[in-house]
């Protein structure tokens, strides 16, 4: 059974006209190692998304699609913070953490607020 990486890509990759082993050149992966994450057999190492999104035209929506993927396929999620002023990187770094820790205590309900929340302030609506 494919995973929905491995759908994602092989769409991307039909949808863009290549082989196999023209998209894991376009990534800097091996022909075998791509193999591998679209049979399930391997995860998608996090630096994929930034070549991806550097070789292939996609949308905000397949973009924010497959950096979920790849997050889902490795269980884990990477907070970047590239570009925030040294003087205030403490203040983001703890509320990372503070956020990472108490995300596995929460109810569906309160993620749904969190994530309600977090959509609000993407679009410049005021939240609450």
């Amino acid at each position: 059974m494919a995973t929905e990486i491995a759908k994602f890509l092989r769409k991307l990759r039909i949808d863009s006209d290549k082989s196999l082993g023209d998209m894991a050149e376009d990534l800097n992966l091996s022909a075998a190692y791509l193999s591998a994450i679209e049979n399930g057999r391997r995860t998608a190492p996090e630096e994929m998304k930034d070549n991806l999104f550097a070789k292939y035209s996609l949308s905000e929506g397949q973009k924010l699609e497959f950096a979920r993927l790849v997050a889902e396929s490795r269980k884990k999620v990477e907070i970047g913070l590239k570009g925030i002023q040294e003087d205030i990187l403490p203040e983001y770094v703890d509320t990372a953490v503070m956020f990472a820790h108490d995300l596995s205590q929460m109810n569906r309900q309160q993620l749904a607020e969190v994530k309600e929340f977090l959509q609000k302030l993407k679009t410049g609506e005021k939240p609450m």
